[in-house]
């Protein structure tokens, strides 16, 4: 009967620890999501692609740690060019993804 307390108390206090992990993982990608290029509504807009490069070597996680690149895609929006890039902080290990629209960069 101790055995199955201690058992249940442990799956509670596990299932608490991963419902915090998940609501502060939500919040930071909400927030990260309302930051200029953190969408595909807010998508900054690069005339070439060092402007991406660029921007990207100064752009920091809501952490403060540095963002490495992990890889890049294309979207057709309606007429627009839209680059997506994959990151991942460096500290905290947060993904991410960084939307650029590079449509002056075609033409």
């Amino acid at each position: 009967m101790v055995i199955g307390l201690a058992l249940t108390l442990a799956l509670l206090a596990a299932l608490v620890a991963s419902g915090l992990r998940l609501r502060r993982r939500r919040r930071k990608a909400a927030a990260l999501a309302a930051l200029p290029g953190g969408s595909r509504a807010t998508a900054l807009v690069v005339e070439d692609f060092r402007a991406m490069d660029r921007h990207l070597a100064n752009r920091d996680c809501l952490c403060g740690g540095a963002l490495a690149v992990l890889g890049e895609r294309s979207h057709n929006d309606h007429g627009r060019v839209l680059r997506v890039v994959r990151v991942e902080c460096r500290r905290c290990e947060e993904l991410g993804e960084v939307w650029f629209d590079a449509s002056q960069a075609y033409h």
